[in-house]
């Protein structure tokens, strides 16, 4: 008997992973259907505001409340599977660095502090003003556009098919193996934003969730540093000499222009955080205003970016739905994973794995 078709609806992180998931299964022939898809080369055409993904920093820094059991282990699933492709996979774009996450009002202990490699708190008086807690641990870093051709290289080369096209509703998947087919595919939905829109799932609980970044070049910073509160910012190297300086997070806001004002809002948090982002030596610089810190940094700037985290009221859509072909009257199964907001990579992998167990009890 041939495999069981599936179908994976989007390319973002979600989707390439939860599809490089189901081939290894050898039980699926697995097709990812979306509108866009990562070049063989990351390129100005990737970039599109309904895409949320190559927008993305990355590194892995938990974002799970101490509630949220189900979330904590997806993050901690994903770091662990991380760290392993940071040793035998380099090519994936995923490396260790030193993290630090900085807290200004911290009420109970981080979560993941006893999960996380060499962890160690920082001690109050090396703490910045401000900042109540602080963190150090070995972290992962993403480099995005590496990480994401990575994904769909390892896809093809495993066999995996790949049709650019935009969706007007799940069922319009049905299109590419058939509704007439011998086993109809079950169809796995990681369109993020998208299912806003998808005309037979109208998910109203999406919305976006914008975040301005500064992509800078500055190869001497190499930790990833997070300032969690009012003054919230964040930097991530990549790897290659490039820094990602963040952020925001506006709610419902679609604008797609960046603002001058906010870029140098990023800058200056950036640079209280990380002073190696300044090239030489970083006393010199300390005797210098902001304004002239400021100044030295945007002749560094590379791109600045605006993308739209899918986020969604109740958090992530982890479910199996039947439904029908509007056309031909049979029942199919899709399974739903998005809604990530601005944690799918450093939960991917192990929600992957749960639409892995979902799609098995579907077929």
């Amino acid at each position: 008997m041939p495999n069981q078709p599936v179908i994976v609806i989007g390319a973002g992180v979600i989707g390439l992973t939860v599809a490089n998931k189901l081939l290894q299964s050898t039980c699926y022939d697995v097709t990812i259907v979306a509108g866009h898809i990562p070049d063989t080369i990351f390129s100005a055409s990737m970039r599109s505001p309904k895409w949320a993904s190559p927008w993305a920093g990355a590194h892995w820094r938990a974002s799970s409340s101490s509630k949220d059991k189900l979330l904590q282990q997806m993050e901690i699933q994903t770091y662990n599977e991380m760290l392993d492709l940071a040793v035998n996979e380099p090519e994936s774009g995923i490396s260790t660095a030193t993290g630090v996450d900085l807290y200004e009002n911290l009420t109970e202990k981080p979560w993941y502090s006893t999960m996380v490699k060499d962890a160690l708190n920082i001690p109050t008086k090396e703490l910045p003003p401000g900042v109540s807690h602080g963190l150090q641990y070995t972290t992962l870093l993403i480099n995005v556009p590496q990480y994401l051709v990575y994904l769909r290289t390892k896809f093809t080369n495993a066999g995996g098919k790949i049709v650019c096209r935009a969706l007007r509703s799940i069922s319009e998947a049905l299109d590419v193996t058939g509704a007439n087919s011998e086993r109809l595919p079950v169809i796995v939905n990681c369109t993020g934003l998208g299912s806003k829109y998808l005309s037979d799932v109208a998910d109203k609980a999406m919305y976006p969730i914008r975040g301005q970044t500064v992509l800078v070049h500055a190869p001497d910073a190499k930790r990833t540093i997070t300032r969690i509160g009012a003054a919230f910012g964040y930097t991530i190297p990549r790897g290659d000499g490039s820094v990602i300086l963040g952020g925001t997070a506006e709610k419902n806001s679609w604008e797609t222009e960046p603002d001058s004002d906010t870029t140098t809002t990023i800058l200056q948090r950036a640079l209280t955080l990380e002073p190696a982002l300044l090239p030489g030596d970083a006393s010199a610089w300390s005797t210098k205003s902001m304004n002239e810190r400021v100044a030295a940094l945007e002749k560094s700037i590379i791109s600045v970016n605006v993308g739209f985290r899918p986020m969604r009221d109740g958090g992530v859509r982890l479910e199996t739905e039947s439904f029908r072909d509007p056309s031909s009257g049979k029942q199919f199964n899709v399974v739903h994973c998005y809604g990530h907001a601005g944690y799918g990579y450093q939960s991917s992998l192990a929600f992957a794995q749960r639409v892995c167990e979902l799609v098995d009890e579907a077929t």
